[in-house]
């Protein structure tokens, strides 16, 4: 029985210790002249749903309330004979600890205290850890070319990128980005071989971009170097993220940004008369509130991508005259490849085609929160992303189908047993479901998907110049023209 209790125990103690999304307010409460108070009442008070939690101080004048919930809150501070103090709008970021030293005057001086919120630095030193927050302001109103959440990790000291910012390519003190951990209100949300939402197999970026919208964060934390042991699943920087939630105010909000190719200048190597045609919608909303004031909140988003974008193309390909020598067997395949442009070679071509490069995605989440009682207190969150994106693979219209369908689920049970226990139990689901499939067209009733045609000695990209390093092939190369089975 002794040792079950002390599982039990152990159990409850490395709950609250994991706990990465949560905050916490520490500090002394001390009277004018210097001298410790024992036995005062702090209180804490969410001012967004209106949950207290009321602990007292130990013989040494210390308190200590933990696992609060990222969110603005009021301090009340009181003990008999003696002005009670009280701190309006105290914020409190995601693993934030707050250290507030309290001096209580006696009941004979009055006392005024203002206090402002939002300051701009809070010294943190309860841990050597380096990282930082991106705090709820930040995230709502910083301009982002696509609303990825991930590119609002480079605020973060050591954050650095290789690209544009997307998931895949971020990396924090020169660890590799395969070793970020990703947590939404704790629970894990990366792909299950690479760390990026989304990616396939820990080799392909899907493109799709709203794995996590920005309309359902509150905020997050990074830690990039030095953080302490309760993270773990990997070396690289801990993301910490949490979601919104519902309040006692009803508060919504709908947006759509647009591009559109009216806006763009033609790429250099886009030879055509106008640039390839690009139309981007995104779009969606957000709105919660309550449903029983102090009791129950909901929050609700959505958001969608809508693109219609197209990338040029420009490759060498056999001409008629390499056509009419190739083998019997191989020439229906050949149909495959545009005609083209004639060039200096007898033996090849120029082929310019603009293909197609759609992208679809839905984004939905939903959370609820129950207050039970100021000690008990339930919330459930689901998230829900599904996209599909087609990406060209050159001039014979081959392309690659990848579906996304990224599920992200908790339920939470809180229990303050007494202001020194707490127990919270926390069930998630992470699904990163990812599919990626080639696709190409039928050629004279042959369906080319399972198959690769290769040409010997020829190489042409958009980027090279026609005089560039290249082989020429001869007569007996368009006759050693294959077919395989991939």
């Amino acid at each position: 029985m002794l040792r079950q209790s002390v599982l039990s125990l152990f159990v409850c103690l490395t709950a609250a210790l994991a706990q990465t999304d949560t905050a916490r307010i520490v500090g002394s409460v001390s009277d004018s002249s210097g001298g410790v108070i024992a036995g005062a009442a702090v209180t804490v008070t969410n001012q967004k749903n209106g949950l207290e939690r009321t602990v007292q101080t130990n013989e040494q004048g210390l308190f200590f309330v933990v696992s609060l919930a990222p969110s603005q809150y009021k301090v009340a501070v009181k003990f008999a004979g003696l002005n009670p103090a009280e701190y309006a709008d105290v914020f409190l970021t995601a693993g934030q600890e707050r250290t507030m030293n309290v001096v209580l005057n006696p009941a004979s001086v009055t006392t005024e205290i203002n206090v402002s919120g939002g300051e701009l630095v809070v010294v943190d030193t309860s841990s050597a850890r380096i990282g930082g927050n991106v705090n709820e302001r930040e995230v709502a109103t910083l301009p982002l070319n696509g609303r990825q959440l991930s590119q609002l990790y480079l605020l973060v000291p050591g954050a650095q990128t290789a690209g544009g910012g997307s998931f895949d390519n971020i990396r924090f003190s020169g660890r590799a980005n395969q070793e970020n951990a990703l947590r939404f209100d704790g629970i894990e949300g990366s792909s299950v071989i690479d760390a990026s939402p989304g990616n396939l197999n820990g080799e392909t970026s899907t493109g799709l971009r709203l794995q996590a919208s920005l309309e359902n964060i509150q905020e997050f934390r990074v830690e990039s170097s030095n953080y302490p042991a309760e993270f773990g699943t990997g070396t690289g920087g801990q993301i910490s993220v949490v979601t919104k939630s519902g309040s006692n105010q009803f508060h919504g909000s709908l947006f759509d940004y647009v591009r559109n190719d009216v806006f763009d200048a033609r790429n250099f190597f886009d030879r055509t008369s106008s640039p390839a045609p690009l139309r981007l919608n995104q779009f969606g909303g957000s709105f919660g509130g309550p449903i029983i004031k102090e009791k129950l909140f909901f929050f609700t988003s959505f958001e969608g991508l809508r693109q219609r974008g197209y990338q040029n193309f420009i490759e060498a390909v056999p001409s008629a005259a390499a056509r009419a020598r190739a083998v019997p067997s191989i020439r229906p395949l050949l149909d495959a490849y545009p005609l083209g442009v004639a060039t200096s070679d007898p033996d090849l071509n120029l082929a310019q085609v603009v293909g197609r490069a759609p992208i679809d995605e839905s984004y939905g989440s939903m959370r609820l929160d129950y207050r039970i009682n100021n000690s008990y207190s339930l919330a459930a969150r689901y998230f829900r992303d599904a996209g599909e994106a087609r990406s060209p693979l050159g001039t014979t219209g081959n392309y690659q189908r990848i579906s996304a369908l990224g599920q992200n689920a908790m339920v939470s049970f809180q229990q303050i047993l007494r202001p020194t226990l707490i127990n919270e139990t926390k069930f998630g689901y992470n699904g990163p479901k990812t599919r990626i499939n080639g696709v190409a067209p039928s050629v004279n009733g042959m369906n080319l998907s399972a198959v690769s045609i290769n040409f010997t000695g020829s190489a042409a990209t958009c980027s090279m110049s026609r005089n560039g390093a290249r082989m020429k092939p001869s007569s007996t190369v368009w006759r050693s023209m294959a077919s395989s089975g991939s």
